[in-house]
């Protein structure tokens, strides 16, 4: 087997992701995902998760849901020492292989207005704004807005 591969989340994963989440708390601030959270999710048959994994360890993943005829994005992460390599655009493209084979028609996200990094891969994939929400994440000792954006299939 190749020593990296994207799969579908599944239980065993929880614990490791919650790791990986509290290894970059400065990514993700208030907004980590708990291993019953993330076990309840994978309970939901409209919930889907992606993992990357390099040297059998997990080093990014993507949670999204389907809601309707579109998913939303929940979570997109890489670690820090695996960026830069087109891992989170594989991540996005499983996303938009997952909205045509399930006949779906678009996808939104919220992404905090100062990921730069992550508004910028967005971008790169035909996201656009389409609104913003004040306040949205209480990351850290202050609250922060998010853009909405989303990619129409």
């Amino acid at each position: 087997m190749n020593k990296n591969f994207f799969k579908k989340i599944n239980h065993n994963d929880c614990d490791e992701i919650f790791i990986l989440q509290q290894k970059n708390k400065e990514d993700f601030g208030n907004n980590i995902w708990k291993p019953e959270e993330l076990s309840t999710f994978i309970k939901d048959n409209t919930f889907k998760g992606i993992v990357f994994v390099y040297q059998k360890k997990i080093n990014g993943f993507c949670f999204f849901k389907k809601i309707d005829n579109f998913i939303e994005i929940y979570s997109l992460f890489v670690d820090p020492k695996h960026r830069n390599k087109g891992i989170a655009g594989n991540l996005l493209r499983q996303c938009i292989y997952y909205c045509k084979t399930n006949k779906l028609s678009k996808i939104i996200l919220d992404v905090n207005e100062n990921n730069l990094t992550a508004i910028k891969l967005y971008r790169k994939n035909n996201f656009v704004f389409c609104g913003k929400r004040k306040n949205y994440y209480n990351d850290r000792e202050y609250f922060e807005d998010s853009y909405t954006m989303n990619l129409i299939i």
